[in-house]
């Protein structure tokens, strides 16, 4: 039993236990050495590049200790510690931004609860969004779970800490959104863009507007919704009211007003246009009432198509 080793190794929490013949005990040794030295010393190195990154002042923090920052920066710096909390809220805090979209309002004013309570675990929900507009003295959003979502698109804000676990969802800003938040510039009223005055032309009346139905004896024609094509349905429309003597001359906006409110039938502009085409059946001059308009009569050509049609549909 002379030649017997009992043997314990233990670097940080990895450790090597060997017992038995000296020489058996020494190879293992060896080899558990040459194994894990290496890995631990690499590790080591790591650690202490670590360190070193940790001590080396980041350049945010030489802005701040030279003044250059003036607008807000990350959260704790300078420029939040002279703020008196117990004199300022949100409506005060956000005066600074200008005028804020409702994105970037929500955004804003977690970051002014974040500092305010010098909590760097501070998260928001939907409800913290709800006590927001509340607090900013601003209407409530239709849809704050819209406004979480584009600020989450955005990377402005990004899933807290175990979110899943917590209902409603909760979020923290992100350094994207600190970053945004630092070099965001005030946009004052001013700033907004002028809306285009839209001009909506006036609707120029019918001549035909106060003509209805039962004037014009229609249970002597073809029905004309009933008619294949809209050509022959506004050929047949504009005979019944010629030969009814309820008038003669048509403007392209006159057909579009009988067709729907005397006759039950759709029609666009373009198929009240392809109407017209053929200008040998038309007597066509300028409307007395819209020098831009046109005015159709039916001529001799349009007369015969018209009752060719009513020929062909007789019950």
């Amino acid at each position: 039993m002379e030649n017997q080793l009992k043997l314990k190794i233990k670097i940080g929490q990895v450790e090597f236990e060997a017992e038995g013949d000296t020489n058996a005990v020494t190879e293992q040794r060896d080899v558990f050495i040459q194994s894990i030295v290496p890995a631990a010393s690499s590790f080591l190195d790591k650690i202490q590049c670590l360190e070193k990154a940790r001590t080396v002042e980041s350049p945010i923090s030489n802005q701040i200790a030279q003044g250059d920052v003036t607008t807000p920066a990350l959260p704790y710096s300078n420029t939040t510690n002279n703020i008196d909390w117990s004199r300022t809220n949100l409506v005060t805090f956000l005066d600074d931004y200008g005028e804020l979209t409702d994105r970037d309002f929500v955004l804003f004013a977690a970051y002014y609860n974040e500092q305010k309570n010098q909590d760097s675990n501070y998260v928001f929900s939907i409800e913290s969004v709800k006590k927001y507009y509340n607090d900013g003295r601003r209407p409530s959003y239709s849809n704050n779970s819209q406004l979480l979502n584009m600020l989450a698109k955005a990377g402005l804000i990004i899933d807290a800490p175990n979110a899943e676990n917590n209902l409603p969802k909760q979020y923290i800003i992100s350094q994207k959104g600190y970053k945004y938040i630092t070099n965001y510039e005030p946009k004052n009223k001013s700033d907004k863009k002028t809306k285009k005055t839209v001009v909506t032309k006036k609707k120029i009346d019918s001549v035909y507007s106060s003509l209805n139905a039962d004037d014009l004896n229609l249970p002597n024609y073809p029905i004309v919704k009933n008619l294949k094509t809209s050509k022959e349905q506004i050929f047949l429309a504009m005979y019944i009211i010629t030969v009814e003597k309820k008038g003669e001359w048509f403007k392209n906006s006159d057909i579009e007003y009988i067709m729907p409110n005397l006759f039950d039938v759709h029609v666009t502009k373009d198929s009240v246009s392809n109407a017209f085409r053929q200008k040998s059946w038309f007597d066509t001059k300028k409307a007395e009432d819209d020098a831009k308009s046109l005015t159709h009569r039916l001529l001799a050509q349009a007369k015969d198509f018209a009752e060719k049609i009513i020929a062909e549909n007789k019950e």
